[in-house]
């Protein structure tokens, strides 16, 4: 009887040591400049990072506060902030595990171009995952030189095929002045002058790549993945500048790894996600990148801030979630302590944050016309 009453009272406690999965995410559609995606699921607090970590990057507001159909841009602008439209987006994976988007869209100042953002999330909580989560340093470290030698081998493939294309042109046109040596009559054709041109362009991406200081500048914190069912891939935007886009074959760069192949790198937070490995708690993070959420005085606040440069700077917003108008916030980090002005404020002091950084969170007091207490965390 004891140990029949020992296995039934164990077994029941059991459901209490297994931690719930995390409810499924819905991915919806929402109409503004082309779609955004828009994710739902019983779970409003994650649902809330995910959707204000795209909508706050990518249009700069606030992700509508429940599901509409479409959404009205911002009357001052008009289009989208930063003429920014044709926003497209295609889910790569979701599951129990991680949801990862790509956002395509133009951009249009001077001139428009397309480009792409990668969007990566802990499916439990919505925390925005970058590739310094998921890889152990040692492991990173050895990818991003292996990534390095694989995009540095491939400008030096492109260039040898242009050089190929000239000497084939001199050929065909009976020059006997070896390439790449001037001719003789000191003129160029325009096969020669786009070769020349190209090949300039490709030595000088390569050779900033080539600097001993490169890494410190490309590190594993600013480096964009795609993440798949099967595969990880690293992404690289193009070296070329709008002028040059028409030379550019090379363009964006990836490289590409199977999950299996990536064990040894993974950190345990890595595997979990990517191997469905044991659960491995999230590690501690800086408040950077992330969605936070808190309150100034008695009033709730979302709040995302930018990366934390190399020279101490970053940018920002919040809004007031009764009222969800984005408040644009750039500073200074000194230390511990990080100081936000709201710069476009028009009251004499600018209003500003002043907190303390305490791991992922932030305390301190937001400064005004009075002084209020601030804190914000994920």
């Amino acid at each position: 009887m004891f140990n029949r009453v020992l296995f039934v009272s164990i077994a029941a406690a059991l459901p209490a040591l297994v931690a719930a999965a995390p409810s499924p995410i819905k991915v919806r559609t929402v109409t503004y400049g082309g779609s955004l995606p828009y994710v739902e699921s019983d779970d409003a607090r994650r649902d809330a990072r995910i959707n204000n970590q795209v909508f706050l990057d990518m249009a700069e507001q606030p992700a509508p506060a429940r599901y509409p159909g479409k959404i009205e841009e911002p009357k001052v602008h008009d289009g989208p902030p930063q003429d920014i439209s044709d926003f497209s987006f295609s889910v790569l994976r979701n599951d129990d595990r991680i949801l990862a988007l790509e956002v395509d869209a133009e951009g249009c100042g001077a001139y428009c171009e397309q480009y792409s953002r990668q969007y990566n999330f802990d499916a439990a909580t919505g925390r925005a995952l970058f590739a310094s989560d998921l890889f152990a340093p040692a492991g990173g470290t050895a990818l991003l030189r292996q990534n390095l030698a694989e995009r540095l081998t491939e400008y030096r493939r492109a260039i040898a095929s242009l050089n190929r294309d000239a000497v084939a042109n001199r050929k065909k046109n009976g020059i006997a002045t070896p390439w790449p040596q001037p001719r003789l009559d000191g003129k160029q054709d325009q096969e020669e002058e786009r070769v020349a041109s190209t090949v300039s362009m490709y030595e000088r991406c390569m050779e900033p790549m080539q600097s001993p200081d490169y890494a410190k500048y490309y590190t594993l914190a600013n480096t964009s993945l795609e993440i798949g069912r099967e595969s990880v891939t690293f992404v690289y935007g193009r070296c070329s500048n709008h002028a040059e886009l028409a030379l550019d074959d090379v363009g964006d760069q990836k490289v590409a790894y199977r999950i299996a192949d990536l064990a040894p790198y993974f950190s345990a937070y890595g595997k979990y996600l990517l191997m469905s490995g044991p659960q491995q708690a999230a590690p501690p993070t800086e408040p950077y990148q992330q969605i936070l959420q808190g309150r100034v005085g008695q009033a709730a606040i979302t709040l995302r801030l930018s990366e934390h440069y190399g020279d101490d700077s970053l940018s920002g917003s919040y809004f007031y979630d009764k009222y969800r108008e984005p408040i644009a916030l750039n500073g200074k980090v000194n230390g511990n302590v990080i100081e936000l002005t709201e710069y476009e404020s028009s009251d004499t002091p600018k209003p500003l944050i002043r907190a303390t950084i305490r791991s992922d969170r932030l305390e301190g007091q937001w400064i005004g016309k009075r002084t209020l207490d601030f804190r914000a965390a994920p």
